[in-house]
């Protein structure tokens, strides 16, 4: 098991602007814009990223599993097709801690609505952006095994259930990293997420394909 803290997960102003007109289908007025400057002022120091992952052996392959590790079982028949001739398989969380959402609850509780919803709207950039370096951390070990790493699968998609984010935080140890399964199988602090990445020579690597590709519902997704 790995932690890593020592990532940034830095935001454009403009990914703000889009994603809120995005949500709200109309132009951003100018005075949210500014609340959007004194957001990302405050948001970073309140943004805490950290990547927690192992590396683990693919042991079988099933029609609806793939078991990796000490029996570590991943239920996703798509995961077990994609992965399961990879020798080793990346399981990983990262989050942006909870200092964030704190904040956003305490102003949701109050009257600064827009300053809560803009704060909300930069975690949710941040931990995507956050996922961007994860994965390229998964590339450099990809890099130093002379081999490939394929396009990232998560729990949550119509092909694995969420229950495969406690397999994924169990397995590599998040709650070290301050990530925690709670019984409905989210993960906590809220702005975290977790994948699956297969290292190996022929794996779908994302200039090939997308997670997208094997998701029912793809054509009705606002992603």
């Amino acid at each position: 098991m790995a932690i890593v803290r020592d990532i940034k997960a830095e935001i454009d102003p403009q990914e703000i602007i889009d994603l809120i007109e995005q949500r709200q289908k109309r132009p951003v007025p100018q005075a949210w814009r500014q609340v959007i400057d004194e957001a990302l002022v405050e948001a970073r120091a309140l943004v805490e990223p950290a990547i927690v992952y192992d590396v683990f052996p693919v042991v079988s392959a099933g029609s609806s599993a793939l078991t990796v590790g000490d029996g570590i079982v991943l239920e996703s028949p798509v995961v077990a097709s994609l992965f399961g001739g990879a020798p080793e398989v990346v399981l990983m969380a990262f989050t942006i801690g909870r200092k964030l959402e704190d904040r956003v609850d305490e102003l949701s509780k109050g009257s600064d609505v827009i300053l809560s919803f803009t704060l909300d709207i930069i975690g949710s950039l941040a931990v995507a952006n956050l996922g961007k370096g994860a994965y390229a951390l998964i590339e450099g070990l990809a890099a130093q095994r002379n081999t490939k790493a394929s396009i990232p699968l998560n729990p949550g998609t119509t092909h694995w259930p969420m229950s495969g984010q406690r397999v994924i935080a169990e397995a590599v140890g998040a709650g070290e990293a301050g990530i925690e399964a709670m019984e409905s199988d989210v993960l906590r602090p809220f702005k975290t997420l977790s994948f699956a990445v297969a290292l190996g020579d022929n794996v779908i690597t994302p200039a090939e394909g997308s997670s997208c590709d094997y998701c029912e519902n793809r054509d009705a997704c606002r992603f």
